[in-house]
């Protein structure tokens, strides 16, 4: 009678650096990618509510049902996640998250996890699309999915219905093809900024808040010398109000954006202010990342084939946190050098070292 093999865990502790749930969904998605069972403990320690909320749930509920993998501790409040992938399943997948758990925070993990696992996969996701302290969904359509392209990812993302908190109810289909190899990045020249764009939209409110939110953010840009060559203001059908803007640029050698979120209390002029005063800031600093992209995008790195080289803003907590995580999972080598008002990360993934 022969034993069970024990399975080999990589263990990731969940309050390291900033401690926050995307240490558990980076973590997850390399998980997928390079099929190593992962454990990891201590999630969102140190937050007021530690333990797994709704959207990181979803997540893992969504990457176990792509790998057919086994996992435990994937209910809310738990401070454990176990993680066993299997070979990644291609074909179509629906979930409802049934709040306003963020949509694109659980495709920030799945969309590189069934790309990079050599997968194909139509999803359909129903949450938030535009929610509090997760990238809203032009930002990650806009931005992230041109800058995903650039390494080799390749997805397509449409929301076909907008959700706000608290009820949520929007409706996300997206598309992800299999990527064979990540392209490795040197992105250090300056970027030329001819091409700026705002997309400001609201739910369930008058027109007005989405025309305020874009003369606002028009205005902060305009004291800086920066002109825009397309705005867009939109009305979407929403379960709750809500509104949010995206300002953006992107091109072959750089990928930048900032976006804001309305709140009730919070003027419409605020959230354009917001907004404006980051991207203006991003563009200051001559980086060709911004910092949210940079923190989703450069631990993919270190699965390339060769080395790159980034001028981003500024190393944040979430990138320090996730470029660790991929030096545990991969051996790779980073390093992160200040260059006046930005900074220049350096990976090496462990083969070419």
């Amino acid at each position: 009678m022969h034993s069970r093999r024990a399975v080999e865990f990589l263990e990731v502790d969940g309050s390291q650096g900033e401690g926050g749930g995307q240490i558990l969904r980076t973590a997850l998605a390399f998980s997928g990618i390079l099929s190593s069972p992962v454990k990891v403990t201590n999630i969102r320690a140190g937050r007021p509510t530690p333990g797994l909320k709704r959207q990181h749930v979803s997540a893992v509920r969504v990457l176990a049902e792509v790998f057919g993998g086994e996992v435990s501790g994937a209910k809310e409040g738990s401070s454990e996640v176990r993680f066993v992938p299997g070979p990644p399943r291609s074909g179509s997948l629906s979930f409802d998250m049934e709040t306003a758990a963020s949509i694109t925070l659980v495709l920030q993990a799945v969309v590189p996890a069934v790309a990079l696992a050599g997968s194909t996969l139509s999803l359909e996701l129903v949450g938030g699309t535009d929610v509090p302290w997760s990238p809203t969904f032009d930002y990650f359509h806009d931005v992230v999915l041109q800058a995903f392209g650039a390494i080799g990812i390749n997805f397509e993302a449409a929301a076909t219905r907008r959700g706000y908190y608290p009820r949520g109810g929007g409706k996300v289909k997206a598309s992800i093809d299999p990527c064979k190899s990540v392209v490795p990045l040197d992105l250090l020249a300056e970027p030329n900024l001819s091409d700026i764009r705002i997309r400001s939209r609201c739910g369930g409110l008058p027109r007005h808040v989405a025309e305020r939110q874009l003369t606002a953010a028009s205005e902060v840009l305009a004291k800086s010398g920066i002109s825009t060559t397309e705005n867009e203001v939109a009305v979407e059908q929403a379960e709750s109000p809500g509104s949010s803007i995206v300002i953006y640029s992107t091109g072959g050698r750089f990928y930048l954006g900032s976006d804001a979120i309305g709140a009730r209390g919070k003027r419409a002029e605020a959230v354009g202010a917001d907004a404006g005063s980051r991207f203006v800031a991003v563009a200051d600093s001559g980086a060709c990342l911004d910092s949210n992209l940079a923190d989703m995008l450069l631990p993919l790195l270190s699965l390339a084939p060769g080395p790159s080289r980034v001028k981003i803003p500024e190393a944040t907590t979430h990138l320090e946190s996730g470029l660790q995580l991929a030096s545990q999972f991969t051996s790779c080598a980073y390093s992160v050098q200040a260059d006046g008002k930005s900074s220049i990360v350096t990976i090496t993934p462990v083969q070419t070292k």
